[in-house]
């Protein structure tokens, strides 16, 4: 075996038989792309680690000679062997009516990367349903699913933006008068709505629920404001991301707030109250953190907003002095024009006046003419 060559970057033949080892020894977990480029080339920095670098590329060049593809290390790896323990079953049958199916997955698998479309969540679905264990109607909510093809498509013509903002804003815009200046926040939105951040924020959301929670704190925020920089409009993003982290660490609170007062009633399940409390008060906690990072973006979306909009009126009364200074000079140099021709009449009467000899001849009612014929 000798080294492998790709577009520049080459794999020495022993970093070759480790990463041919590494695969060989995990056959049903085969490590990913990132780990893969950390075997063959081991002293690179992490950076170029990843499957868009020249060393990334290489090694999946050479993992298809081998008839291998491996996976980027975001993706996520299904188990085959995934099962429910009888602790499992248990959690599932004490909380499966307060609880969504993902919230008891997360929990049981200790995994808060898994979704509504990983097995795990499934199983524990089938199991609740099994077990004829019904939700309550908090926990049906947030075990809205958005189905797997459902990707959100933002609105593109104005009667659908407008019936989106007067979704979520009351008395937001008449379509029957807008105005020149809702037009153009109209259109501003429509951009906003179509930023590659925002499609990827909502469609990371897998309950329909907090889509609409992310979309109507975005749309709130922002249908009214046409000036906003990319900037801005990504923090508005976040905005409306952590309003929705405060409403599931808040939905989180009452659940567990429910399960310490069922404790509270049952003498076995007083041993564990104390942990239940320590519970709620971190979620407490980070309910707290996340409403202070929304006060604390919020005002600095809104100075930043003000200084701009005093930057635009001083620049405007600049435009409006000029004007008016403009105006003021026009009518000026129209006075001493008037003045100019009035002193030009005044000089000629008096000219006209310094003849005593036609002033007398004009009092006598004797014409220049006759004077002449004598």
């Amino acid at each position: 075996m000798s080294d492998f060559v790709y577009d520049g970057v080459s794999i020495l033949k022993e970093r070759q038989e480790d990463l041919l080892k590494e695969w060989e020894s995990r056959p049903s977990n085969p490590p990913s792309l990132k780990e893969s480029v950390g075997i063959a080339f081991p002293d690179i920095e992490e950076k170029f680690q990843d499957g868009r670098s020249k060393y990334g590329k290489c090694v999946k060049a050479f993992l298809a000679t081998q008839d291998m593809k491996a996976k980027p290390s975001h993706e996520y790896q299904g188990r085959d062997d995934v099962s429910l323990s009888d602790e499992m079953k248990e959690y599932i049958k004490n909380n499966g009516h307060a609880m969504s199916d993902l919230d008891v997955t997360r929990i049981i698998f200790d995994d808060h990367k898994l979704t509504n479309l990983h097995k795990e969540t499934r199983l524990v679905s089938e199991y609740r349903q099994s077990q004829g264990i019904e939700q309550s109607l908090i926990a049906a909510a947030h075990t809205n699913d958005v189905p797997e093809q459902a990707e959100y498509k933002p609105p593109r013509t104005t009667n659908l933006i407008i019936s989106r903002v007067n979704r979520y804003v009351l008395d937001g815009i008449n379509k029957d008068k807008i105005t020149a200046r809702q037009r153009k926040e109209i259109e501003s939105l429509i951009g906003y709505l179509h930023t590659y951040r925002f499609l990827h924020h909502i469609n990371n959301f897998d309950s329909q629920v907090d889509r609409d929670l992310f979309e109507s704190s975005f749309v709130r925020y922002t249908y009214d404001k046409s000036d906003l920089t990319q900037e801005e409009v990504d923090q508005y993003i976040v905005l409306a991301t952590e309003v929705v982290i405060a409403s599931n660490i808040q939905f989180r609170v009452e659940h567990l707030q429910r399960l310490l007062d069922d404790a509270a009633n049952d003498t076995d399940g007083r041993r564990i109250s104390m942990s239940l409390v320590e519970a709620i008060g971190k979620a407490q906690n980070d309910y707290h953190q996340s409403v202070g990072r929304q006060n604390k973006l919020l005002n600095d979306l809104k100075e930043k907003r003000s200084d701009r909009l005093k930057n635009q009126i001083k620049e405007n009364a600049s435009i409006i002095n000029l004007v008016q200074m403009w105006k003021e000079e026009e009518s000026r140099q129209k006075l001493i024009k008037l003045a100019e021709l009035r002193k030009q009449v005044i000089k000629e009467e008096i000219e006209n006046l310094s003849s005593m000899d036609e002033v007398k001849a004009r009092i006598m009612g004797i014409s220049e003419d006759e004077v002449l014929e004598g």
